[in-house]
């Protein structure tokens, strides 16, 4: 057994060559988007943002509690950083259900922008593979941000992209004769987390 150090360390296994493996981590599913959908269209947007926290993350309650507002900087980080304006952010509470294409689209009307980006996040605890390329690859259990992001047009409610990807809060070390694995942390975890979303649904 190798064992993880860090925030709630959890043993990590080697895997048996030929083992079939339930629950493994999901791969991240394909972007959709509309075919004329240009990412350069998207220069001022509305955000609406749900960050859900699962009974199984594993979180702290400190870092429960923190998760939505540094998932939420997180995201403004980023859409800065690809230059584009958020003229308002719309927390929405984890009781609530996810926001629908036309509310969203409703408030981008109401602020003056064409666009809307609707994120819904869920942390939960599962299952996850790391080193597979390797001859000893590990599999254990750790915090997974499951994301959702889609872009809204504002004139119509129509969703011009959308992107689903989960990224696990696992640090692996795969080089050398004995694969490691261990917890990155909270900011760590959501900053990567952030930067795959947007990278993706932005991709030009």
């Amino acid at each position: 057994m190798l064992a993880v150090s860090g925030r709630a360390a959890l043993p990590w296994a080697l895997l048996v060559a030929g083992c079939a493996l339930a629950g493994r981590s999901e791969a991240p599913i394909s972007p959709t988007r509309a075919n004329d959908f240009r990412s350069a269209e998207v220069r001022q947007t509305v955000v609406l943002v749900r960050v859900v926290i699962g009974a199984t993350a594993g979180l702290s309650e400190r870092e429960r509690k923190e998760a939505p507002a540094r998932y939420e900087s997180a995201l403004l980080e980023g859409l800065d950083a690809r230059a584009i304006l958020v003229r308002d952010v719309r927390s929405v509470e984890a009781s609530a259900g996810v926001p629908d294409a036309r509310a969203a689209a409703a408030r981008a009307r109401d602020v003056g922008v064409d666009h809307a980006l609707v994120v819904s996040v869920r942390v939960e605890s599962s299952v996850v593979r790391v080193c597979e390329e390797t001859r000893r690859p590990l599999q254990g259990r750790a915090a997974v941000w499951r994301q959702e992001g889609r872009v809204v047009r504002a004139a119509d409610g129509g969703e011009r992209a959308r992107v689903e990807i989960a990224t696990p809060d696992v640090e692996a070390d795969c080089e050398g004769a004995r694969p490691s694995a261990r917890p990155r942390g909270v900011q760590a975890t959501t900053s990567d987390a952030v930067e795959r979303l947007l990278g993706k649904l932005f991709a030009r």
